[in-house]
């Protein structure tokens, strides 16, 4: 079951990768430039995780090679989600984007029971700044009228992409059968889709 995921999920971002790029040579938007750099870092860190599953069918005991994929990823992420924000949207005062905080803090003091404090530490830092500039950027949308509101599926795409990798994490703690009953094989398929989404979002954010 983790050998169909990050094989479904590699295809995904490889999918994402070519559609992406195709739109920045057509179009030679900064954020399609940056979309591109999301999906490739992401592909490279799904890659070597399928290989090493493909080849010795066990997960990859040196982890850290796809870990620098995805936290690059996840990087080039908040970069473009700066820049499809306006300043007024960065200066939007919201209180309920601290629930980023509220909820990212204990999650990342739970993680570390279970994992390396780093990769964690690196990890949860990164959601939570993604997902405090989402719920701030999707209740300021909201107040927004015509092509300015497109902001919000974009938004929304990222908190989905949030609390898919946060499900994912929790799940693996908790469940470790490989089989279609494990909570981990849909999270897993949820991260998938919303990788997918993402393109169609930016598309939505960008036409704004």
């Amino acid at each position: 079951m983790e050998l169909i995921n990050n094989l479904l999920q590699f295809l995904a971002a490889l999918l994402g990768f070519g559609l992406a790029g195709i739109r920045y040579w057509k179009k030679r938007s900064q954020a399609y430039f940056l979309l591109t750099c999301f999906y490739g870092c992401f592909t490279l860190g799904a890659l070597y995780w399928t290989l090493y599953l493909l080849l010795f069918s066990k997960t990859p005991q040196v982890f850290y090679v796809s870990e620098f994929g995805w936290i690059s990823s996840v990087i080039f992420l908040r970069i473009l989600q700066y820049t499809l924000s306006s300043g007024e949207e960065r200066s939007f005062k919201c209180n309920a984007a601290w629930l980023s905080l509220i909820i990212g803090v204990p999650l990342f003091l739970f993680f570390c029971s279970y994992g390396d404090i780093l990769s964690n530490l690196l990890w949860c830092a990164m959601l939570i700044i993604i997902s405090y500039c989402s719920i701030r950027g999707l209740f300021y949308a909201e107040k927004q009228i015509g092509c300015e509101k497109n902001m919000k599926y974009f938004h929304i795409v990222v908190l989905c992409y949030v609390a898919a990798e946060y499900a994912l994490w929790i799940s693996g703690c908790f469940w470790q059968n490989n089989s279609f009953l494990n909570p981990n094989f849909w999270f897993d398929i949820l991260l998938t889709c919303c990788i997918l989404w993402l393109l169609p979002a930016t598309r939505r954010a960008v036409v704004s």
